[in-house]
């Protein structure tokens, strides 16, 4: 049963996004404004299917973190589903992408700020450009989508924000979503998935001390969260060798692209 409702959701979610796509694809005409209607329409779309194809909710903890107006959005990263729901819990996400997501049907073009922490200053500017237009920029700081359990370094350009935005909140955010909708998995699994903002991250701290603490923070919520729905929902946990293999794996791929020429942009 859970496998045809994964299957009922892939299908869904193929023909429903280029369903969206012929309908709305006219309104990119109309700016970035009419980008982000369609953006949102599609991610609540997105959400309805998860909820009535496999049963995935979603619970959001700790909006009282999370100020009205601009702020820097650091976010753990396990799957497709908090690219998709940040859009649904912030009025106008900018994010900060590696190129390749750019290709993505429509996420490329309705989701994504910016792609490359290769790019810094094209980043710097891209971000200051969104903060003054009031936006929220979000930023992954691993770099891309790791499994649960796994424990990837986070990448200086979280840090540069941080010193390029003093005056701006920084809002740690832990998740579980890799339980549910795990990276490049058909499977997609019943429950409720967590987004937790955490308090922001204190004001003038050094590299070190930055870099160490929004790790923890997040990390160690991340990895309770990750318990609370293994329990709850009796959920496939990855033991630690699923998680190394993965992660050799994706650093494979990493060094792969990084080979490659640099594209990154900012959109």
């Amino acid at each position: 049963m859970i496998t045809l409702r994964a299957l009922l959701f892939n299908v869904l979610f193929f023909g429903g996004t280029a369903l969206l796509c012929i309908v709305l694809l006219p309104l990119m005409l109309f700016g970035r404004k009419a980008n982000q209607f369609v953006g949102h329409a599609w991610c609540r779309l997105i959400q309805f299917m998860l909820r009535y194809s496999v049963g995935m909710r979603k619970r959001f903890a700790g909006l009282e973190n999370l100020p009205d107006g601009p702020c820097i959005i650091v976010a753990k990263h396990q799957s497709a589903w908090e690219t998709l729901t940040f859009h649904t819990v912030v009025p106008d996400p900018a994010y900060i992408l590696k190129k390749e997501l750019t290709r993505i049907p429509l996420v490329g073009q309705f989701l994504i700020l910016s792609a490359g922490s290769q790019a810094l200053k094209d980043m710097i500017k891209g971000a200051s450009k969104a903060l003054e237009e009031n936006r929220q920029v979000i930023i992954f700081p691993e770099g891309t989508r790791t499994p649960p359990g796994s424990n990837r370094p986070y990448h200086p350009g979280i840090f540069a924000l941080y010193k390029a935005f003093p005056d701006t909140k920084v809002i740690p955010v832990a998740l579980n979503s890799g339980m549910f909708w795990g990276r490049d998995s058909f499977m997609k699994y019943g429950g409720r998935v967590t987004m937790e903002f955490l308090p922001a991250m204190e004001p003038g701290l050094d590299r070190k001390t930055f870099m160490k603490e929004i790790k923890h923070h997040i990390d160690t919520r991340t990895r309770e969260l990750e318990a609370e729905a293994q329990t709850e929902f009796n959920l496939p946990m990855l033991t630690s060798d699923d998680i190394d293999a993965k992660q050799e794996k994706e650093d494979a791929q990493i060094g792969a692209m990084s080979k490659a020429p640099a594209e990154d942009k900012v959109s």
